[in-house]
């Protein structure tokens, strides 16, 4: 559990680092915001690197907050896939263009936590398709390949070089995932 200081020094640290990316925050920009010493800072934290830890473990207990409520609250396998989608979309857009660009290249380490995490909760999905499996909502499909596909996208596609590259957002190229792998690309007339 974070303490009052902490708290502040993280949600300016989010501000900057979200808007200009880990690499271009200083810890003298920090406490001026705060109007902090940055020796309070270093009392908090031992470094910017172990911020960027933080920001990104308080991100994903966040996360993983909002799922385990729309778990407990909803049934419908497609539903909690549906919602839990457009939450990371939403929760996670800011943090691409800047902060996780940044973190990739200057905290590998870190980057790969955020990608382990991210598969993680891809592959949370395996379950979610037996459900839907089992309730005759989605066919008949091998639970695993059909995650792994999924994760298999993510993990293609959204990484900033590729959307950079691509010159598409974030929302747009998991919107497109989404949209490719739970309805195919083949066109039929209904």
């Amino acid at each position: 559990m974070e303490n009052l200081n902490q708290d502040k020094i993280l949600n300016v640290a989010e501000k900057r680092m979200i808007k200009f990316g880990y690499r271009k925050v200083t810890m003298d920009e920090i406490s001026g915001d705060l109007r902090m010493s940055k020796n309070t800072i270093y009392k908090e934290f031992k470094s910017k690197i172990e911020i960027a830890e933080s920001l990104l473990n308080r991100l994903k207990n966040k996360i993983n907050t909002y799922q385990l409520e729309v778990e407990k609250n909803c049934d419908d396998p497609l539903e909690i896939l549906s919602k839990n989608t457009f939450y990371l979309q939403k929760e996670l857009a800011p943090w691409f263009e800047h902060f996780l660009k940044d973190i990739q290249f200057e905290l590998p380490q870190l980057w790969q936590n955020f990608v382990n995490y991210r598969t993680e909760k891809i592959l949370e999905i395996e379950n979610l398709i037996k459900k839907g499996i089992k309730k005759k909502e989605f066919r008949k499909v091998n639970p695993t390949l059909a995650a792994r596909a999924y994760l298999g996208a993510i993990n293609s596609i959204i990484s900033p070089e590729v959307l950079e590259q691509e010159g598409v957002s974030f929302k747009s190229a998991l919107e497109s995932v989404m949209d490719i792998w739970s309805k195919g690309i083949l066109y039929r007339d209904n």
